[in-house]
């Protein structure tokens, strides 16, 4: 998503738009599907981006620094709320393979199915634990693949607008048990840390994949109960030369021009 000094955003085109507005995502999703979730709907946030950032502080920040400035600040979740969404479905969509990829795209490459097999048993299990995930989601929201600061991958869900740029996942506090005051606000602490840079990158889990489960993305083409088709069909749709991309970018901290413009 780009803003301007006009103080605009607009949606960017995907690289094949053309293709999916004449025939859908193949077979992911139809052409009418395609239309509403992506030309449709981020040009409505990104209008609402611009309405809520003019003549303000953030009106020339990425959706990305929108939502590191305002995560905390709970008399901006508006503005946060409609960061957050752009910048996750346009993390979405540009996760998906194009109209004549390269077979290598359809399986991991090298160094994200050597992660995988360090953080998981298998490929299947990545997979099967991501399905189990987006199933249980009674509502909407992403299901993330993240790499840590320590570098071992997880998985991770957002409901609505949540950003996966959160307190790190490091599965030594449960909010469905009992917890003390102290702990409560070691984890508050936590993650003010991870916020209290608007441009840090260090230090926060990096997503490198994820599936948008809003139920518009899939009702039209699935139907009720439909979900795990929609989730087969996406990760036959995964383009992995991006991911790894994502991978290799985020352990060498090199962020490319292109690569930025999700940041």
């Amino acid at each position: 998503m780009k803003s301007s000094s006009r103080n605009l955003y607009s949606a960017p085109k995907l690289e094949n738009q053309d293709y999916y507005l004449a025939n859908g995502i193949p077979p992911l999703m139809t052409k009418e599907t395609f239309k509403l979730t992506w030309v449709d709907y981020q040009q409505y946030l990104a209008k609402e981006l611009t309405k809520r950032t003019q003549d303000t502080r953030f009106s020339s920040m990425t959706p990305f620094k929108i939502v590191v400035a305002t995560a905390l600040h709970a008399d901006q979740a508006a503005l946060f709320n409609f960061a957050s969404l752009t910048h996750n479905n346009h993390f979405f969509f540009d996760s998906l393979r194009g109209v004549d990829a390269p077979l290598e795209t359809t399986e991991p490459l090298p160094a994200v199915f050597n992660a995988i097999e360090e953080s998981f048993t298998n490929i299947e299990e990545l997979k099967a634990h991501m399905s189990g995930i987006a199933e249980a989601m009674c509502g909407n929201g992403f299901v993330w693949l993240l790499q840590s600061p320590k570098k071992k991958l997880y998985v991770s869900a957002t409901y609505n607008a949540g950003t996966p740029y959160g307190v790190e996942h490091a599965q030594d506090f449960d909010f469905n048990s009992p917890f003390s005051r102290s702990r409560l606000s070691n984890v508050a602490q936590r993650q003010r840390n991870l916020f209290d840079r608007e441009d840090a990158i260090e230090g926060k889990p990096m997503p490198l994949l994820c599936i948008n489960v809003w139920q518009h993305m899939y009702l039209n083409d699935y139907g009720f109960g439909g979900k795990a088709d929609y989730f087969q069909n996406w990760w036959n749709s995964i383009d992995w030369l991006k991911v790894e991309a994502r991978l290799n970018a985020v352990s060498a901290h090199s962020f490319r021009a292109r690569d930025r413009q999700l940041l």
